[in-house]
């Protein structure tokens, strides 16, 4: 058997391996252990069932029937058997048969320049595992990324590789319409095609990730601003009780001597707690030893009793911590405000939200929890929601936990929505 036909059936079965681990990849990889085991006991599957066509009929054969025999069960597997979307996995599939196009095109080149099959198939060979490297850490993720952002942009982004998919299949596989011309020459125009899909989807990555920084600096910036709005709101009520309370006091005082000299000490006793309970509400509540802490929770309580919310916070923080006073108020404000928000189309009886703050093993843990009603639609650990403007707050939360090498946690079930947060403190 020649040299050229061996390699090339190690090359056969090389590009099912590729396709199928990129498919995986662009799909959003492997979970766990469990699914790796899985991804390769369906990629010697699919080599198996490849083996009893090609001695019967032959390669030609092998090819036609490849949709079915390959692309059909690794669709399946995608969905099935690692629980990704429909689309998606489809969408990775030809997807992934689109980047196969890039090994085609450099084979068909060398043997051109060459004139040996040989030296194609060795250059296919040779190159196959670097190639899918290089997608794997520039291409993968914007692709990932891309698609599962909306059904709009899986749509938009998917329909290329799909029309290319059928369009190759119609003019090389079941029919040989293009290639009237030169062999090499055909090859180089869907491999232009890929090379130009993912400069575009690694562009779009990029602006996204730009987009994205843009708006944490916009939410930090106006995080900074409701820091500063709520102490000057707090020094303002301060400065307006104080005022009152000192034009009021002399009428206290002297209600308070007229009881007692009345011999009215229960009456004295009790308005005096009237009035200790009116300087309690209208100040600043003290919930730990944290300064700003205690000025956000006090904003946050008042809110919540405007709109018949109610809050239980425990709160477990020092004076001072590691963590600047932005990023402090970013991720307390917005996980309040997120929650605030989910409950208020409530019914007062469920207009519930704990939250938790405290210090353990020198990580800055925040838990906030809330019911909800309805479906949350999540995309990459993140709530989607059509509403302007919406999502900045967990976006930033998320940038702010993978910024400083913590975690950053949302679930949705059971009617509870539950946000997790863990900040390393340095020091």
């Amino acid at each position: 058997m020649p040299a050229e036909v061996i390699i090339g059936i190690l090359n056969y079965g090389l590009i099912l391996i590729f396709g199928l681990c990129l498919s995986v990849e662009i799909a959003g990889g492997c979970e766990s252990r469990r699914q790796r085991r899985t991804v390769a006991l369906l990629c010697v599957l699919l080599l198996l069932i490849q083996i009893s066509p090609w001695l019967l009929f032959g390669v030609d054969t092998v090819k036609r029937l490849y949709p079915l025999i390959v692309h059909l069960p690794l669709t399946l597997g995608l969905i099935f058997l690692l629980h990704k979307p429909l689309g998606v996995s489809i969408v990775s599939v030809f997807t992934a048969y689109l980047c196969c196009e890039i090994l085609n095109w450099v084979r068909e080149i060398v043997s051109a320049l060459t004139h040996s099959v040989l030296a194609g198939e060795i250059s296919y060979a040779v190159l196959i595992v670097p190639v899918f490297l290089l997608l794997r850490r520039y291409f993968v993720r914007a692709a990932y990324e891309a698609m599962t952002c909306s059904k709009a942009a899986l749509g938009l982004f998917g329909s290329l590789p799909v029309a290319f998919y059928f369009l190759d299949y119609a003019t090389t596989i079941y029919s040989d319409a293009l290639y009237a011309g030169i062999h090499a020459v055909n090859e180089s125009l869907p491999a232009l095609l890929i090379v130009f899909y993912v400069i575009f989807l690694t562009a779009y990555h990029v602006q996204t990730q730009r987009r994205g920084s843009a708006e944490m600096q916009s939410s930090m910036l106006e995080a900074k601003w409701s820091q500063a709005q709520t102490e000057m709101d707090a020094m303002r009520r301060s400065q307006a009780q104080t005022a009152v309370y000192q034009h009021d006091m002399r009428h206290h005082l002297n209600a308070i001597d007229a009881f007692l000299s009345a011999d009215r000490t229960e009456q004295a006793r009790d308005y005096i707690h009237r009035v200790q309970s009116e300087v309690e509400a209208l100040s600043v509540r003290r919930y730990c030893e944290n300064e700003l802490v205690n000025l956000l929770c006090s904003s946050f309580a008042e809110k919540a009793q405007q709109h018949g919310i109610r809050l239980t916070a425990e709160l477990r923080l020092p004076a001072a911590l590691s963590i600047p006073d932005t990023e402090l108020c970013t991720v307390l404000s917005n996980g309040l405000e997120n929650a605030f928000r989910a409950v208020s189309g409530l019914d007062e009886q469920q207009r519930t939200v704990s939250l938790y703050c405290g210090v353990r093993l020198n990580k800055l843990l925040l838990e906030i929890k809330n019911p909800y009603q309805g479906e949350v639609v999540m995309c990459e650990g993140l709530p989607v929601s059509d509403r302007a403007g919406h999502g900045y707050g967990c976006r930033s939360m998320q940038s702010i936990a993978a910024r400083r090498g913590g975690l950053f946690e949302l679930q949705a079930e059971n009617g509870v929505f539950l946000l997790r947060l863990a900040l390393p403190l340095n020091g």
